[in-house]
Parts: structure tokens; C-alpha cells; sequence
């Protein structure tokens, strides 16, 4: 096969993974990695650059007042990656018909044709993480988790050879090449074995790369690959078989869908892989992240979509939370207050959480829960009582969100939710009320406290202490009901709260120490909380969350509601002010560095402090301003700067921060030999934090 038939690999991953690529066979059939991976990227290229072109023009429009964020209208055409065609009206009233066994042509149900596999479905907590690192994996399977999803988009980054240390990690376990075995920590000087038996293992998931993300070892045409291609088809090829034999599956974790027309891509790459494996449509099962308030508006018909290989929407809170910033980031009136204050008790956050398990139901799907990010805090011990406590709490909330009666039957919805930590008090404190039988579930929550079910009952989910599902009949369950003005809303409304100097401090704190372990490596970093004393785990969707409220409290000059050690309540958040916390940042940060006995000038503290500065302010022409640039995910600032040399990050933040494309341009054009790898570097980088897609002959599409 020549190469320029087939992906290329990066000869270092090549030449240390080779049992990654190359030809498997699968029932017989045979399907090579490399050719797969570039028939999928050559397939899909002009659509990936449509699709992410698309999502800054209807920012673009609404900015412009010349449409807003809402539910479809009715009348829209949309398609399926089976060449099915159907109105949003139809889809909508086929959902309805199908839940309440109306038999009518429009009916409709997920998984029609490949049931959804038992063992998706296990009541219990899922665990997440990448397998990078073999303890972490084997405590993975130890947890007592019912799934677990190995991450390959936020926590599993393409660092180095991260991504193929993990896979083939998982490759070896699936295949039980570990079982009996003990792996003896490199680092650690610790021995691991998997102690689970093959039965008590949790169901192994995998979350590939957003669409928006690129894989930095794996060409085509001498272009990078959209990360979703490679995860998709190294996974699926290269543990199929293992899979079939332990009683599963290939199961994925799709994120960060926006629309209906990314989902009609998402499931094109699924039929084909399917195809290519020689296997029935829909035997490859997913379960969506509606963690993009985009998503929300549309989930009806995303699930139609989706449905042959569906099992269902799984609530992604950080990234709900911050895709409402991004999506209203012109809005002066929409600016969040700060983070904290953002719980998952607040109305538009509940409501969400409820409007997914519903729409769930309706479509015959099965919605996850959110993440519990509380993780065990070595320094503050003292704290992991009231940390384990949150956790009980926040699932209990959450199976009572999912309870419905529909004319007169129960329907039981949130079975299954996240927590962040493979420690077994963890898991077990968040399993309690996701394994109980309905009939049993009073009594756990009557182990709740006062306050506890007081907020319970604020919520609408207690009566007089008493569980109480939502009732509703078949007459409120109607298109006409539940795609109205009013519950459009309540999905996308600004949360309340204060905006203090306080919580940019908070902020700007949370911002760093991710930005610092991102720079290592470390994209799903455990933090300090120094609000609560907890530890939280945080990832590449807190980052956004936390930097974003920074730039919308500048650019916008958000009004304080509380004084601060720099300003006064009813004052305007001014550029001014935020570069005297970040001075007050890197004081704190060079302090803390003296005890560590370790110098500030040989770390990348300064880098992040001043990454950060530049995607707040700018300073260019010496005058202190708001930074006009807006970008939908910086995380993809700090993916251009991994393993970057000091003056190609330089350059880089350049072509990102100040330069137009076309200055970028012109400097590959005249550079020298010498210079002419960073200028090319530069461009690339601008193009992909900005969504700007070339060709295969190199002209800007």
C-alpha cells in the first residue's frame, strides 16, 4: 500500500506502538488502521471545515441580531447518516408517538435495529480518566465503578505519546494480558494487579476528541486528522475481538456535539466503520455528552439522528455552564457571575438536568448523570468527610431529578452518574443512591439532613419529605408543549449570583493551576479548592469556564457586587484591575515556589501568567484594553504551545493574539530557511485556534 494512499503515522509512534496499526482482522475480515483512518479524514474533511466554520457563523448572526439561539423550527429538513429524511415536526411528534406505542408511520425509537447491550446499562457510578498511567488503569478496575470511560479528549491528550501509551494499555487489558499479573510502578515503587474479576469489571467506555480537536501524530495529505478519527477507528479495530469475547462491546462517549448536522457526521463515521468491520448497523453503541447548550436546543432531534447507535445524552455540567459564556459572549447582560456560584441547584442548571433525562425517556434512550469532581485531598484529610457527603448528596438530587409518572406509571431515569476518583469510599458514597431499588429509595432519603432535604424540596423533588416524582400526563407531553418560548429560557438563562474581585481572584487561581499542569501533559489535573479545602478534579471544560468569565468581566466591565481589596461595589471590572490580580497572582505563585525551593524563572510560571494576560487584555499599542479576540476554546492556545520551543511560542501567541492572517501569510512567504518552520508554525497555529481550514493544496478554504 503506498503511503500516500494511507494515513502517516509519526515514525517515533510507529516505530514504539506498531501493534496499534496496521491490518486486524475482525471476524474474518480484514480493515488496516492507516487506509481506514484516511478514507474516514478524506470522506469528511470539507464537512469537518464546514461544520466548525459554522458554529462562529451563527455566533456571527446572532451577535448581528440577525437570528437567536432556540429550539428548530418545526418545518426544518433534516438527515440521517442513512439517508433518511424527516422534518423536525415529525421527528418530534414520531418521538412521542413511538414512547406512547402510537403505531404511526412517523414512530420512532433508539437502537431500533442493535438493542442497547445490558451491560450499558448496570445502575452504578461511572469512573473516568486515562489509562496512561497502568496503576491508575488497574484502580480503575478495582473501583466497584459499573463503567468506566477512558478518556482520550479532556483527560487524555496528545502530549507526546500519551494517547498510544493509553491505547495500547487498554489494548493489553482487554485482551487480559494483565490478568494475574503484577506491574511494578515505575515512579511509585508500588505493585499493581487487577484484583476485580473479569465480572466485576466496570463496562469500558471510550470519550474520543471533540470535533474541534486535531491529532498532532496521525496524517493525511500531510494534514493533521480531525482527533475523532484516529480514536474512533485505533480503538475499534484493535478491540473488537477482545471485546466480543469478554461479553461487550465497542462503546464510545461522543462530546461536545453543537448540532444535529455534527451528529449526522458523527454517525456517517460510525456506519462506515461499522462497514468496514463487516458488522450489523448499530452494533457500535455511543452515548452523547449533552454538555453544549447548542445540544440542548436540539437533542430531539440529535437523538433521532443518532438512534441506531444510541444509548443516550449524559449531562455535561462545566461545559453547559460555559457554552452559554461562549455563546453570549457578545451580550453584555449575559456575563456569568462568578463561577462558584453556579451549582447544579440553580434553576437553569436543573432544569437542563431534567429536560435531558426527559427527553431521554421519550426517545427510549438512557440519560447519564453529571460529574461529582470531588476527589480525595492528601494535604486536608479532615476535609473528605464533608467531600464524600457532597458526593452522596449530588447523586441522590440527581436520581430524584430523573423520576417521572406518566399516566400513572413510574419511569425511573438516572441510573447512572460520574464521579472523579477511582477511591472506593468515593464511589461507594455516590453509589448509594443510584443502586437502590425505587422501593427502597425513601429510606435513603431519609438519611438526609434537615438542610439537605430542604433544598431537596426547593427543587420540587420532596413533599413534606416525601419522594415526588414529576406527574405528567399524555396530554402534557405534546410538540406543542414542550418546545415553547418559555422552555427555551429556562435552558439558556443567565444564572444569578455575585460578581466579585473575590471570584476573579478564585477564578484567575483555577485558570493557572490547570493552564500549568495542561502545559506538562496533565490535561485532567487535581486542584486545590481554596474555597472549600476540597480537592476537585479539573479539565480543559473547567479552564474554559473559569478563563472565560475572566475575558467577559473585562471586555464587558461587569459591575462588582461587593468591594474587594482593589475596588469598590458598583464599580466597572476594568483591564486595570485584572492585571493587578495577576501581579498579585505571580507574587503568590513565586512565594509559593520559595518553599518548594524552586525557581519561578525555571518554570512556565510566567508563560501561563502571561498566556492568560493576553487572552484577557491587550497592550499592543501601550495603552491597557480589552482583547477583541474571542476564542471559542483557548484550550486550544495551550495545545499549540505543548512541546513548543520558547521563541515558537512566542511567535505563536503573536499570530494568535495580534497578527492578521494575511501578515501570517506574508512572513512564510518571506521567510528565510532559518525561520521559515516557525512562521509556518505560527500560521497553523492561528488557523486552528480560529477554525480557518486549507485545502490539500494549501489555499485557505
Amino acid at each position: 500500500m503506498s503511503e500516500s494512499s494511507s494515513a502517516t503515522v509519526r515514525a517515533d509512534i510507529l516505530q514504539k506502538y506498531p501493534d496499534l496499526f496496521g491490518t486486524k482482522t475482525i471476524g474474518g475480515r480484514q480493515a488496516n488502521v492507516e487506509a481506514l483512518i484516511a478514507r474516514l479524514t478524506r470522506a469528511t474533511r470539507d464537512e469537518f471545515a464546514a461544520l466548525m466554520q459554522a458554529r462562529h457563523q451563527l455566533h456571527d448572526r446572532v451577535a448581528r441580531r440577525q437570528g437567536q439561539y432556540d429550539f428548530l423550527d418545526a418545518s426544518t429538513q433534516v438527515s440521517d447518516p442513512d439517508g433518511n429524511r424527516a422534518t423536525v415536526g415529525d421527528i418530534r411528534q414520531g418521538m412521542l408517538d413511538g414512547f406512547f406505542g402510537r403505531q404511526t408511520p412517523k414512530a420512532w425509537r433508539v437502537a431500533s435495529s442493535v438493542p442497547i447491550p445490558a451491560d450499558t446499562m448496570k445502575p452504578g457510578l461511572e469512573g473516568t480518566g486515562p489509562s496512561i498511567d497502568l496503576g491508575m488503569a488497574f484502580g480503575a478496575l478495582n473501583s466497584g465503578a459499573s463503567q468506566w470511560m477512558w478518556d482520550w479528549e479532556d483527560a487524555g491528550g496528545d502530549y507526546k505519546a500519551q494517547l498510544y501509551e493509553a491505547w495500547a494499555n487498554l489494548k493489553k487489558i482487554l485482551a487480559h494480558e494483565w490478568d494475574g499479573k503484577p506491574y511494578e510502578h515505575p515512579k511509585k515503587n508500588r505493585t499493581y494487579r487487577i484484583e476485580a474479576a473479569k465480572e466485576q469489571w466496570p463496562t469500558i467506555f471510550h470519550r474520543v476528541a471533540g470535533l474541534h480537536l486535531r491529532n498532532r501524530q496521525v496524517f493525511v495529505d500531510g494534514q493533521e486528522t480531525p482527533g475523532i478519527i484516529p480514536g474512533l477507528v485505533i480503538h475499534a479495530l484493535n478491540n473488537y475481538e477482545s471485546q466480543k469475547k469478554n461479553g461487550s462491546g465497542i462503546y464510545y462517549y461522543i462530546p461536545k456535539l453543537e448540532s444535529w448536522q455534527e451528529a449526522t457526521l458523527v454517525g456517517t463515521l460510525l456506519k462506515t466503520l461499522e462497514e468496514a468491520m463487516g458488522v450489523p448497523r448499530g452494533t457500535i453503541k455511543i452515548k452523547t455528552l449533552n454538555e453544549r447548550a447548542e445540544f440542548a436546543l436540539q437533542q430531539e432531534v440529535i437523538e433521532w439522528v443518532l438512534r441506531e447507535n444510541l444509548i443516550g445524552p449524559n449531562v455535561g455540567r462545566w461545559d453547559y455552564i460555559n457554552s452559554r459564556e461562549d455563546m453570549f459572549h457578545h451580550d453584555p447582560s449575559m456575563v456569568f457571575p462568578n463561577p462558584s456560584a453556579v451549582t447544579m441547584t440553580e434553576p437553569s442548571m436543573s432544569y437542563y438536568t431534567r429536560r435531558n433525562a426527559l427527553l431521554a425517556l421519550l426517545a427510549g434512550a438512557m440519560p447519564i448523570g453529571g460529574m461529582a469532581a470531588q476527589m480525595q485531598n492528601p494535604r486536608a484529610p479532615e476535609n473528605d468527610s464533608k467531600a464524600l457527603r457532597d458526593i452522596w448528596f449530588d447523586k441522590l438530587r440527581e436520581r430524584l431529578t430523573g423520576l417521572f409518572v406518566i399516566n400513572g406509571t413510574l419511569h425511573d431515569t438516572y441510573r447512572q452518574s460520574w464521579v472523579a476518583t477511582v477511591s472506593p469510599d468515593y464511589v461507594a458514597a455516590g453509589r448509594e443512591s443510584l443502586v437502590t431499588d425505587f422501593k427502597d429509595l425513601q429510606r435513603v432519603v431519609d438519611q438526609a439532613t434537615p438542610q439537605e432535604k430542604e433544598r431537596l424540596e426547593s427543587l420540587g423533588l420532596l413533599k413534606n419529605g416525601r419522594i415526588s416524582p414529576m406527574e405528567l400526563s399524555e396530554s402534557d407531553l405534546t410538540v406543542e408543549k414542550l418546545w415553547t418560548p418559555q422552555a427555551r429560557q429556562q435552558l439558556l438563562a443567565r444564572p444569578n449570583g455575585p460578581t466579585t474581585e473575590d471570584g476573579m481572584r478564585y477564578a484567575m487561581y483555577m485558570a493557572t493551576e490547570f493552564m500549568y499542569q495542561q502545559l506538562h501533559g496533565n490535561n485532567a489535573a487535581a486542584i486545590d479548592d481554596p474555597l472549600t479545602g476540597n480537592r476537585f478534579m479539573n479539565d480543559l471544560a473547567t479552564y474554559e469556564i473559569f478563563w472565560h468569565f475572566l475575558y467577559l468581566t473585562v471586555f464587558h466591565g461587569a459591575e462588582l457586587t461587593d468591594d474587594g481589596r482593589y475596588s469598590k461595589k458598583g464599580e466597572r471590572v476594568t483591564p486595570q484591575l485584572f492585571v493587578k490580580l495577576i501581579d498579585e497572582r505571580r507574587e503568590t505563585v513565586k512565594e509559593l515556589f520559595k518553599t518548594l525551593n524552586q525557581k519561578y524563572e525555571d518554570t512556565d510560571a510566567e508563560l501561563v501568567l502571561q498566556v492568560l494576560k493576553r487572552q484577557v487584555v491587550d497592550d499592543t499599542d501601550g495603552k491597557l484594553v480589552p482583547q477583541k479576540r474571542w476564542i471559542k476554546y483557548g484550550s486550544r492556545v495551550l495545545l499549540s504551545l505543548v512541546e513548543q520551543s520558547a521563541a515558537d511560542r512566542e511567535a505563536i501567541l503573536d499570530a494568535i493574539f495580534t497578527r492578521t492572517r494575511e501578515e501570517l501569510v506574508k512572513s512564510v512567504a518571506q521567510a528565510g530557511s532559518g525561520s521559515r518552520d516557525t512562521a509556518r508554525r505560527a500560521l497553523a497555529a492561528h488557523d486552528y485556534v480560529y477554525d480557518v481550514f486549507e485545502s490539500t493544496e494549501g489555499v485557505a478554504a
